[in-house]
């Protein structure tokens, strides 16, 4: 492939100079702190503000109902009428907004901002109300009445302080607004039976008040319990699945293993039989070759799948040496050149005189699985390896890229690529001989030297695979 005079373009990397340049980052990262969400204690769905909203209005216009008719015909007129009018108001206001937010259905931050505002109104508005009845009603009503209407008032707060414990302060004034005034009301009065009514409602006052200040914490941790359940379902049926997708890929592997291994054993077979009958020498030699060639091909199948393996169980040790990176990409390069040569791939190997701790013989195994990864499936016809140093804390990392121009890696199979017996959905990899190991293999070597392996889906017009490693890996060592 020729190149332009500045240098050669290949799926978004830049060779220019002799030097690796990979191209900058082409998707937006965003910056800037992110919209936190509001606290659950509000948000979650134990706490439907809306619905306690709704149901807390129907109990307060019971209430007002109640007051309407206890009222009627002993209370004067005009002031029972100014009562009536104002908590009509109060209602309709209440049961407009509960209608628009129900209609809307509010994001939760809007939600929690508005309830946040109405609750308090809700609280104070409808307390001191109440206030307005003890003080401007009860005297004119026969006990019975008083009695009545004392009861339902002091189920007031408790309903205020469950459907709305996070407003401390609004509970509280509104418990100093109703119970206050019933306990003093009734102890000015002097009646019958008035000191104990009066000691009562003073007595439920004062507990009200207290929790007033415990109710949320409890909330919080309440609905804290809820989410930390409700999260550790998620986790388990996330783990389930990972074990029946773990299961799943070994039932695959099995079944591949069966299919790849059978398929050199029994040309060998054949290539056998050829070797006992063929009368003539040259046959019988050829058929010897395809013997050789048949148990080779399943070598190294084995060889791939014992390797896996034992990087699975943990049994491989990195023995860490400094190593050139321009070298051992020299060395890959030569290696793989005759099959990227019959695949009609050109291979590069970009000069670098970085230098890195890493098991040698490791390290080229897993950039020759990412080479010969590209050969067999990626449709390419050039391939350039090439290190950068990526400068950050701790002296940064040093990445080492295998990039082509060929299909590149489809959406689907990016996320998993690196899974362990993934073969991917495109029909060249479906067709290809082999498990699914080479690029889960590449990972965890990569990982065996405090590395990591991945793909940069920000490329273009091909693949962009890298082996990253910190610039000093498992040691003290700069980058020279």
């Amino acid at each position: 492939m020729g190149e332009p005079a500045g240098g050669c373009n290949l799926g978004g990397a830049v060779v220019t100079g002799g030097m690796f340049n990979p191209a900058p980052d082409q998707t937006p990262n965003p910056s800037g702190a992110s919209d936190h969400e509001p606290d659950f204690a509000v948000t979650h769905p134990l706490r439907p503000l809306t619905l306690a909203g709704a149901m807390t209005l129907i109990a307060y216009s019971g209430g007002v109902a109640a007051v309407s008719i206890v009222t009627s015909g002993h209370a004067p007129a005009p002031a029972r009428a100014a009562w009536m009018i104002t908590a009509g108001l109060f209602v309709a206001g209440w049961l407009v907004l509960v209608m628009t937010m129900w209609m809307r259905k509010p994001s939760p931050r809007e939600t929690v901002h508005v309830w946040g505002w109405a609750s308090r109104f809700i609280i104070c508005t409808s307390q001191i109300l109440i206030a307005w009845a003890i003080w401007g009603f009860l005297s004119y009503l026969p006990e019975t009445g008083r009695m009545m209407l004392a009861g339902m008032f002091l189920t007031c707060s408790p309903a205020q302080l469950i459907a709305a414990p996070e407003n401390v302060a609004a509970n509280r004034f509104g418990i100093l607004a109703s119970n206050g005034s019933l306990a003093l009301w009734f102890a000015l009065d002097g009646a019958d039976n008035a000191y104990a009514m009066g000691g009562f409602a003073f007595v439920i006052g004062l507990m009200l008040f207290v929790l007033a200040g415990y109710v949320p914490g409890t909330v919080a941790e309440t609905v804290a319990a809820r989410i930390a359940a409700e999260q550790a379902k998620a986790d388990l049926e996330r783990a389930l699945e990972a074990v029946a997708e773990e299961r799943d890929a070994k039932t695959r592997f099995i079944a591949a293993a069966s299919h790849d291994l059978g398929q050199p054993l029994q040309a060998a077979s054949l290539f056998f039989d050829q070797t006992l009958r063929a009368p003539d020498p040259a046959q019988r030699d050829r058929a010897a070759d395809g013997v050789r060639k048949a148990f080779a091909s399943a070598d190294q199948l084995i060889s791939h799948m014992l390797n896996h393996l034992r990087l699975e169980a943990d049994a491989v040790d990195p023995h860490l040496t400094r190593v050139g990176l321009g070298p051992a990409m020299t060395r890959i390069a030569a290696q793989f050149a005759p099959a990227a040569s019959a695949a009609g791939i050109g291979i590069r190997a970009m000069p670098t005189s970085r230098r890195i701790r890493l098991d040698r013989v490791l390290f080229e195994r897993a950039l020759g699985n990412l080479i010969g990864n590209a050969i067999a499936h990626s449709g390419a016809t050039r391939i350039v390896m090439g290190a950068r140093h990526i400068r950050g804390r701790s002296g940064g990392h040093i990445r080492i890229w295998v990039i082509d121009n060929g299909c590149g890696i489809a959406r689907v199979d990016a996320g998993r690529i690196f899974d362990d017996y993934y073969r991917g959905s495109d029909s060249r990899a479906a067709a290809k001989s082999g498990f699914g190991l080479g690029l889960s293999s590449v990972r965890r070597i990569a990982r065996l030297m405090d590395g990591n392996a991945g793909l940069d889906q920000r490329w273009l017009n091909g693949a962009a695979f890298f082996l990253e490693f910190p610039v000093a890996t498992r040691g003290k060592e700069a980058l020279t």
